[in-house]
Formats: structure tokens, C-alpha cells, sequence
């Protein structure tokens, strides 16, 4: 789509043009077309298949030109521009005008080239600044509209070309070389409307793919790109395959290439997943309040990773397979799985691909074919989210406010517009003064660096800015007046300290746990061959597979981390960049999972290591996880390292496990390594 930075180089280029020594033409582009039937007694109709864009700019300048020749007093080139390259002059209807562009841009051109209505839009934005550019241009200089005119017709330069339309296609793929690439929707939109006779071409349009796009239109008309190609690509992943947002366009291709596919039976299909689209993207109501309700929690996730697998969710329900109760479930359950995992410091990095593989077209029951997907994946259980949950750093992780309106809301609070208004309030306040130093007693700072950004101590409140470090005796008259319950309930504590706190977040935490859905049972893995075995494979090049990936996968997302080989072994040293402290990485077949192990070489690193073992919240807080801390026997090697449990050794666990490596690696070498760097420097240094 042309927008203002377009419009800016076309007219650069043609103020380029008008220098003395400029003799050159610029090149605008090429200009595909397919000729329509001929009808006696009419001018024949091309249709285009490339150069919309660049063609309807030109024509709007050509308005605009038209438009400043009037105002200056210059009827006869205003003429001349009007009925030589606007209109047909003596021709009616559609045949008045030389130019037409589609059905949902045809009001706002027509309303520009006939001077009538009132456009909007990206037509009359560009209406507007070439008529601002021309009156710039030739403001006091009564010959300077003609030779623009002259230079416009003259110098600007296409290349035409007229084709049958089933080559038309294929070339036109291969001629967007200038302008503004094209979109993966742009590409659909016209592989799909080459599958349609031209002369039926404008009534497909108003008919089935503009009602499609109205879809995708924002409030001031124009057509989102973005999420038009968004939604091909979740539409083509419902099957259960994952599609590269790079080969959006490529896959849609092959798959309705070789199939005789009807254009007018696809936009029906695609517009009845754009209405399934909008309800999961919570922009119009779905059929059902229960599942409208539950997809409102799940999109206070933004997870749209979870769209593909929904629009097959949806799609099952309409074939009657399952209903809306078994739908507001599934959602519950990818609500809970999304919110558990990430209290519980799991990665998010896989969920593209994840929530793919979820689908099951084949299940005859979807619903519970996914809950078992879920729990296989790590979806944490009561014990361990409620555990995660009290001593969770929610406040600098995010969804802060979302999972303490969440809480009151499932309390029974009606007044959203209060909840709206609301902030995040730390009781214990983010700064000490003497008066809390006081109250928290010894252990003050102790206190406050562990539990200051937890649950326990975090609260929604109108008054965030007048409260914010007084007294908790103050605070509490102010509680007693909330109309949020979560607050006003803090009235009932007589002072604040770390046992209010700890009692208050392990009271949330089962309150969350009751509103965000966990699996009914601990997963058990079940008795059988590791994958690599019952493939016929050893555990050596099944490891070595396992690392090649890993390799491949951080090349592509944290480039900015050093680089390994691999080898068929189930560890891989890494250089730390620490004198006598090692990384390594470990690949676990049984039980399945992967660890980060930080080893402590050398007598000269041990302080550190007791010091990090000693108080461990810092170097948790650097890492997102809780590390454990062990040594021989003989004391002569220490570690700490942190573990990802997997469910199985099977390649499906492996993007997640990619993942949960790239974001802990980054975070290792970027946070920990120069902590561990700093302890040695000044352990040196005593």
C-alpha cells in the first residue's frame, strides 16, 4: 500500500526531474493487465494485476494538479487534465471514468475524481498533499503548473504489458521490483482473484473478498495488512502444521494450486473463519456468553499463538463435533496452562509451534485429546503453581495488574470502570523510610528484597501516588474506604510485616489457582522405550541430533551467545568468561530434562559459591528460576545449576527445551556472569 513515504519519493523524484540538468524519465513501474470481453460499441476493459497502487497514486496527483489549475484561474489545463486523463466525457456510469479501482476504494476515488462527497482515507490524505505540493511549487509563477503537467505526462515512465490470464499470474509474481513489496495478503489476494473469470472479477469482489476484508479494515477504512496476513497464516496452521510467517504465501499456494479449488466456495470458507476470527480476538461477541467470557481471560494473555488451535476448536464446533461448553473449556485449560507456566518461570518461546501441535484433527473428542497434550507439555499442578505463585516476583515480571483484577473480579467485583482506574500498589512500600525500616525490625532489608515485588505485598488502589511510602497505620484508614475488595480486606491487619505477607500470598495463591484451570492429575510418563530407542537410534546420536538443533536454533534467535560444537555426549562445556568457574549443558534422557550447571573449578572460586549459596535471591532474581547448590563429597567441586523437566525425550519436547535454553543462556552470560565475575574480583581483592 502507497502511504505518505511513497507519496514523498514520487515527488522527490519529480522535483529531481525538473533540475536544469536533468534530461533523463523517471521509472515508475511495471503495468500488468488482463483484457475483459470486448463489447460492441465500448471501450474494452483491462484489468489489473500489478501496478494498482503506483497507477491510482498517479491518477490522484493528476486530480490534485487538476484541482490547484482550477483555483489558479487555469480552466483550459484543468479541462485538459480532466477529460484527456480523468474521464470519459460523454460515457455514463462505470464507463465515465478511465480509472476504477476496486469495489471498496471505488466511493472515495469517485467522490475525488468528480469533486463530490466527502473522501476519507488514505485517497484524500493523498489528495491533500500533492494539492499542498503543487500550490508550494508554483506559488507566484503562473507557467509552472503547465510544465509540471508537461513533466508528469512526459517523463513519467511504465512498462505495459497485456497478458492472457492464465499467464498473467506467474508474471505477475515476478515483477514486484519496485514500489512496495507485497504482503503475504496481497499475494493471496491476487493468486485467488486470478482463479476468477476477469469479467466476473468486480462482482466476486463486492460480493465475497470485500465483506472478507471489512474484516480487517480499521476505523479509518484502511485494510491492516499485518493482520489479514495473520490471519492466512493461523487459517493454514488449523490443520495442525506449523507455517513460517515468511511462507505464508508460499504454503496457501501449493495448497489450492493442484486443487481446482473454487475462488467463490474459499472466501465463503475464509469469511466464516474470519467470524470465528473476530470473536477469538475478542473483537465482536461470541454465540455463546460462556465461551465470549472465557476468551476474554485468555486474551488478557495476549496470546495470540493460541489463534490457529482455537480456529480448529471453532471449526469442530460448527460441525457439530463438539459444543460451546467443550470450547469455553478448552480455553479455560489454555488459559491456565499459559498463566501456570509462566509463574512457574517456564519459557514461552516454543508456544508457537506448541499450540500447533496441539491440534488433533482427527480426535473425536478435541477437547480431551488436549488436555492430555497440556499435561504432557508441563502444565504445572496445584502444589507447584501455588508454591511458584507465593513467592513469585510478580510485580517485575508482568501481567501484575491483570492477575489482581483477575482475583477480584472472581470475588464478585461489578464496578470495571474502578478496577480501570486502579494502579498497582506495593504495601510495603518500594522505598524505606525510617519509620518501615522500624516496623520490619532486623531483618528489615531482608525482607524487603524478598518479598517487595511478591503477591503477598501488592494490592490495586486509587490512591497509588498519595500512599505510597506512609506508614501502614495511614495506609489502613485509606484500605478500610476501598471499594476493591483485595484492598479493603488489608483494614483487617493490625500491622505489615513478613508473616502478613507470606499468609497473604499463600491466600491468593490458592484463590489463583482455583481461577486459572491446572490439570485434574500429576502427570505420569508413562513405562515405556525412550523415543531414540524405540526408533532404533542410541542415545549418542539421538544427544548429538539434540545439539545439532540447539546449535541451529540459538544461531537464529541469540546469535549474540557464544558458539559450541556438539558431540554425541549428554554434556557440552561452554566458555564462561570466569577464571576457575565452567557452564556446561546437560541433555537428561531418564529422567527427561535439560540442566544449566554452573561449576565451581578451583579452591579460589569456592568463597563465591558460598556466598551465592548463602543468599541465593539475587542470582535467583538474575536468572528467572531458583538454583540448586550441591558439592562432592570431598568438597573439591561445587556447582549450582537449574533444571527444566520434560516429560519425555521425544523430539516434540525439543523447540521448548530450545527455547528454555536460549532465554536462560542469555540471561546466564548477560546477568550471572558478571555477577560471578564481580564476586571474584572482589574476593581477589580481600
Amino acid at each position: 500500500r502507497w502511504d505518505r513515504a511513497q507519496w514523498q519519493k514520487l515527488w522527490s523524484s519529480i522535483i529531481d526531474l525538473t533540475g536544469p540538468t536533468k534530461t533523463g524519465n523517471h521509472f515508475m513501474g511495471f503495468l500488468v493487465f488482463v483484457p475483459g470481453l470486448a463489447q460492441p460499441g465500448q471501450h474494452t476493459r483491462f484489468h489489473m494485476v500489478d501496478g494498482q497502487q503506483r497507477l491510482t497514486t498517479s491518477s490522484i496527483m493528476l486530480v490534485a494538479l487538476r484541482n490547484v489549475a482550477r483555483s489558479a484561474g487555469q480552466a483550459e489545463l484543468a479541462d485538459e487534465i480532466n477529460d484527456d486523463y480523468l474521464v470519459h466525457g460523454r460515457k455514463k456510469g462505470e464507463e465515465h471514468f478511465r480509472l476504477l479501482p476496486k469495489a471498496k476504494d471505488q466511493k472515495n476515488y469517485v467522490a475525488i475524481v468528480t469533486g463530490k462527497g466527502e473522501p476519507s482515507g488514505r485517497m484524500a490524505d493523498a489528495l491533500d498533499y500533492f494539492e499542498e505540493r503543487f500550490k508550494e511549487r508554483v506559488d507566484g509563477d503562473s507557467n509552472g503548473l503547465r510544465a509540471i503537467f508537461d513533466l508528469v505526462c512526459q517523463r513519467l515512465e511504465f512498462m505495459c504489458a497485456t497478458l492472457e490470464a492464465e499467464n498473467a499470474y506467474n508474471i505477475f509474481k515476478s515483477l514486484n521490483s519496485t514500489g512496495v513489496p507485497l504482503g503475504p495478503s496481497d499475494l493471496i489476494r491476487n493468486f485467488v482473484f486470478m482463479h476468477v473469470k476477469p469479467d466476473d472479477q468486480d462482482e466476486f469482489d463486492s460480493d465475497r473478498w470485500a465483506p472478507l476484508e471489512a474484516r480487517f479494515t480499521t476505523d479509518d477504512g484502511r485494510l491492516d495488512e499485518e493482520a489479514f496476513s495473520r490471519f492466512f497464516r493461523d487459517v493454514l496452521m488449523m490443520d495442525g502444521k506449523y507455517v513460517q510467517p515468511k511462507d505464508t504465501f508460499t504454503t496457501f499456494e501449493a495448497r489450492y494450486e493442484a486443487t481446482g479449488f473454487s475462488p467463490q466456495a474459499l472466501a465463503d470458507e475464509l469469511l466464516a473463519h474470519a467470524r470465528h476470527y473476530a470473536a477469538i480476538g475478542g473483537k465482536q461477541a461470541d454465540t455463546s456468553p460462556e465461551v465470549t467470557a472465557a476468551l476474554a481471560g485468555l486474551n488478557d494473555l495476549e496470546s495470540s499463538t493460541t489463534y490457529p488451535l482455537l480456529l480448529s476448536l471453532f471449526k469442530r464446533r460448527a460441525d457439530g463435533v463438539i459444543d460451546s461448553a467443550a470450547v469455553a473449556r478448552a480455553i479455560s485449560m489454555l488459559r491456565g496452562f499459559i498463566i501456570r507456566r509462566f509463574i512457574c518461570s517456564e519459557s514461552s518461546r516454543g508456544y508457537g509451534q506448541m499450540f500447533v501441535r496441539a491440534i488433533d484433527t482427527a480426535a473425536t473428542d478435541p477437547v480431551a485429546a488436549l488436555e492430555t497434550y497440556l499435561l504432557q507439555r508441563g502444565w504445572p499442578d496445584d502444589a507447584r503453581f501455588e508454591a511458584a505463585f507465593a513467592s513469585f516476583p510478580l510485580y517485575q515480571r508482568g501481567y501484575t495488574k491483570t492477575v489482581l483484577e483477575t482475583i477480584e473480579r472472581e470475588r464478585g467485583h461489578k464496578e470495571q470502570a474502578a478496577l480501570a482506574a486502579a494502579q498497582v500498589e506495593h504495601i510495603m512500600p518500594q522505598t524505606l523510610n525510617d519509620g518501615w525500616l522500624a516496623d520490619l525490625g532486623a531483618d528489615a532489608k531482608r525482607v524487603h528484597a524478598e518479598w517487595l515485588h511478591r503477591p503477598g505485598n501488592l494490592t490495586l488502589s486509587a490512591y497509588n501516588q498519595e500512599l505510597w511510602n506512609h506508614p501502614f497505620n495511614v495506609k489502613r484508614q485509606e484500605y478500610l474506604n476501598s471499594n476493591i475488595g483485595i484492598t479493603r480486606e488489608l483494614a483487617n491487619q493490625s500491622g505489615w510485616g513478613e508473616q502478613q505477607m507470606k499468609d497473604r500470598g499463600a491466600a491468593l495463591a490458592k484463590e489463583a489457582a482455583a481461577i486459572w484451570t491446572g490439570p485434574k492429575v500429576a502427570y505420569v510418563q508413562p513405562k515405556e522405550k525412550a523415543t531414540h530407542e524405540a526408533a532404533g537410534e542410541d542415545g549418542g546420536a539421538f544427544r548429538l541430533r539434540f545439539w545439532n538443533g540447539l546449535i541451529d536454533f540459538l544461531a537464529q534467535e541469540h546469535a549474540e551467545l557464544p558458539q559450541f560444537d556438539s558431540r554425541a555426549a549428554m554434556t557440552i562445556r561452554l566458555q564462561s568468561g570466569v577464571r576457575h568457574i565452567g557452564f556446561e549443558l546437560r541433555h537428561l534422557l531418564r529422567p527427561a530434562g535439560i540442566a544449566l550447571d554452573v561449576y565451581f573449578w578451583r579452591e579460589a572460586s569456592f568463597p563465591v559459591w558460598e556466598t551465592l549459596k548463602s543468599d541465593p535471591a539475587e542470582v535467583n532474581e538474575l536468572i528467572g528460576s531458583e538454583w540448586a547448590f550441591g558439592q562432592t563429597d570431598d568438597g573439591k567441586l561445587r556447582w549450582m545449576n537449574i533444571k527444566l523437566p520434560m516429560t519425555s525425550s521425544d523430539e516434540s519436547e525439543w523447540p521448548a527445551a530450545y527455547a528454555w535454553f536460549g532465554d536462560k543462556l542469555a540471561l546466564l552470560y548477560n546477568a550471572v556472569a558478571p555477577k560471578l565475575r564481580d564476586e571474584m574480583s572482589a574476593g581477589a581483592a580481600a
